[in-house]
């Protein structure tokens, strides 16, 4: 009789960790994406591969792409950046930029910004900056961007149509398709 009554305690014991977690995932989910789409962009202020001041531009005016990355993963969007570049969005209603996550990375500021200056001409046209302090992820609620490449979509209307936490390559040619099609219909409003 008494085993029965431990095992009954472990069993509602477990159930109740079940039932906590199945009620408490997607808030913790909510909590690390900060529930970004939706909320309105402002033209943070981070700065130049030149160490100079610099607010995220266009806001407001373009459709943006954001590419919130880590240096440790620098290359994960890649394709995803080609596939957007093999589009030929017009440039007086899209806009590309890549923000370099310098907090979250064992590299200098320096190597950071000569490699800005390479992504620069690799991509023409394109827009690199660099947040040596979470300004973005503090300001959106984005949570942690550590190793991973964010992406944000953000529309001529301020507002953020889009956000993903990309890990691998894989996830970013996933991604493609559903940023691609999103970034046509806000420049096409």
């Amino acid at each position: 009789m008494k085993r029965n009554l431990i095992s009954g305690k472990s069993s509602l014991l477990l159930f109740a960790g079940i039932l906590c977690a199945f009620y408490l995932l997607p808030l913790a989910v909510k909590a690390q994406t900060g529930e970004v789409v939706g909320k309105t962009m402002t033209s943070l202020m981070i700065s130049d591969p030149n160490n100079q001041p610099k607010q995220i531009p266009f806001v407001g005016e373009k459709v943006l792409l954001l590419q919130y990355t880590d240096p440790d993963v620098k290359d994960v969007n890649d394709k995803l950046s080609d596939a957007v570049k093999a589009k030929k969005f017009d440039e007086k209603l899209y806009q590309g930029i890549g923000i370099a996550n310098c907090k979250d990375t064992w590299i200098p500021n320096a190597g950071i910004r000569m490699k800005a200056r390479q992504k620069e001409k690799q991509y023409a046209g394109s827009i690199i900056l660099l947040d040596e302090s979470r300004v973005l992820p503090t300001a959106l609620g984005l949570g942690d961007c550590n190793e991973k490449g964010v992406l944000l979509i953000v529309g001529k209307d301020k507002v953020i149509k889009y956000m993903k936490k990309i890990s691998t390559v894989e996830e970013s040619q996933k991604a493609t398709d559903e940023v691609l099609g999103i970034l046509e219909t806000e420049i096409n409003k």
